[in-house]
């Protein structure tokens, strides 16, 4: 109580002193008094200040309620907008330990634990399995997740980020999840939840790795499957779940039936009426002639027919028409397996690449092992970041491939957009700025507008991709450059050779 009333006395101090001479200041002695006093009338953005300094707490919802957002700035409106989501994580966590003081540990027992989940179904009005979900979350965060509930209730994490941790640890033991929350320490709370996934994989793969190997087999073989859900608008939705070179095999081959459609469209007048100029509509249709008028639908499914990616054939692959576009998608029906050279020869087990998503050891040499060729790539010893991909030497027209493969998503702040997706941007324009990699990066279409147009701008860039950036309204951070297949300090070191038998 003394904490919180300091925290006032500041709050005030500073409203008082940041007050414009002759213009009267609302005193107040505690909460409930400033709740029933009306709006403050003096400088708001102090409040907003001292609400972010100050531990998230219900003393922040009173603050909160009392600042008028008539009365700020842009930089101040967004700065409100952090005192909300500091506000939400906070009374999303202390629902979570409600919920758990309510249901209890687990306990084994089925009958209580389906009274559980009629009561909490009712009181939460949601179906029976997200009431299942949910008292699954609560006793975790409870228990082997309470490192992330307490960030969460510092409002260091939100919703998202505390939906994928509890996510990627659903398989694992409770003494593994745990382990993995404090190896994490302080980057659980520094990195975006949009890479929260990946890393917290990675660290499974490097504490576990027999354990990882073993639950990704389960999952490659149960965890696959087709669903439908119905949509608004008259449309439907099928979630296809397959093994990664598997889907990515799917996905390319619909890519490239769809670049046919939308060639052929620009020249054949009812085509263009009935297909619209965008690739989702493309691939739609193609998903359509793959599976409706494909010879496969009406024969019958063989029992041990191997999966698409195992089959050399491509008598079923859409042949590129006479005049179609060149160099569409270069490179695809390609999956990057990333390994190192240890972890390859067997001399350690850190964790692979597939697709970009960090894979155990043990499925990364099992997927290597079918690739059709290798590409050489150097690495930073110290810092792990990426320096020659597969050449002494990279010329202008190769620097996109370089760029792309050192960056790996947008390199826009909070940005995921895979770098292959994106677009070369130049952080001082071409022609005054060079083409190399200090003047160089990935950015998605959309932050690459956003960028020309003012609303974020770099202001210092190295060829490792470390950048710092400032936004319109003041917001300014670093990226830091990705380590290019898994953080240097974290890999085992190699095994000693096994001596010759003699």
């Amino acid at each position: 109580m003394n904490m919180v009333g300091s925290v006032i006395d500041q709050a005030f101090t500073a409203v008082h002193d940041a007050a414009p001479a002759g213009q009267p200041v609302v005193h107040v002695t505690s909460h409930v008094d400033a709740a029933a006093s009306g709006p403050y009338v003096a400088c708001p953005s102090a409040l907003i200040t001292c609400a972010l300094r100050s531990p998230v707490g219900p003393s922040t919802a009173i603050d909160f309620a009392r600042i008028d957002p008539s009365r700020l700035c842009p930089a101040d409106l967004l700065r409100r907008v952090q005192v909300a989501d500091l506000l939400s994580s906070w009374a999303q966590a202390q629902a979570a330990r409600a919920l758990a003081d309510y249901v209890g540990p687990e306990l084994g027992d089925l009958d209580a634990d389906r009274h559980h989940r009629l009561e909490v179904r009712i009181a939460r009005t949601c179906s029976d399995d997200a009431a299942g979900r949910d008292i699954v979350t609560a006793r975790r965060l409870a228990s082997d997740a309470r490192r992330v509930r307490d960030a969460w209730e510092r409002g260091q994490l939100n919703s998202r980020h505390v939906f994928i941790a509890m996510e990627r640890t659903a398989l694992a033991e409770p003494e593994l999840s745990q382990a993995v929350f404090e190896e994490l320490g302080d980057r659980l709370t520094s990195v975006t939840s949009s890479r929260l996934g990946a890393v917290i994989t990675k660290t499974m793969c490097r504490l576990d790795p027999k354990g990882q190997a073993r639950r990704s087999r389960v999952a490659r073989r149960h965890n696959v499957g087709v669903s439908f859900r119905s949509l608004s608008d008259g449309l439907g939705q099928v979630i296809a779940t397959h093994r990664i070179e598997d889907a990515r095999w799917l996905m390319d081959l619909i890519d490239t039936r769809a670049d046919i459609l939308l060639e052929h469209r620009r020249g054949c007048e009812p085509c263009a009426d009935a297909l619209p100029d965008e690739i989702g509509p493309a691939r739609s249709a193609a998903h359509l002639s793959l599976t409706l008028h494909s010879p496969a639908a009406e024969q019958p499914i063989a029992t041990h027919q191997p999966a698409p990616s195992q089959t050399s054939s491509t008598s079923s692959l859409p042949r590129k028409p006479k005049g179609a576009r060149r160099g569409v998608r270069k490179g695809r029906g390609e999956l990057q397996v990333v390994i190192d050279l240890n972890t390859l020869l067997g001399l350690a087990d850190n964790p692979g690449l597939a697709g970009g998503h960090p894979i155990p050891a043990e499925i990364a040499r099992e997927l290597a092992a079918d690739c059709g060729s290798l590409r050489r790539i150097i690495t930073d010893p110290v810092s792990g970041h990426l320096l020659d991909y597969g050449r002494r030497t990279y010329l202008p027209e190769k620097l996109k491939k370089f760029i792309a493969a050192r960056d790996g998503t947008c390199r826009s702040p909070g940005c995921g957009q895979p770098a292959a997706r994106s677009q070369l941007d130049h952080i001082e324009p071409f022609p005054a700025g060079p083409s190399n990699t200090d003047n160089t990066h990935s950015l998605c279409k959309r932050d690459h507008d956003s960028k020309t147009k003012g609303d974020f701008s770099v202001l210092e860039h190295d060829s490792s991709g470390r950048a710092r950036w400032r936004t319109r309204h003041g917001q300014h951070g670093i990226t830091e450059p990705r380590p290019y297949l898994t953080d240097p300090d974290s890999m085992d070191p190699p095994k000693p050779p096994e001596p010759y038998p003699f």
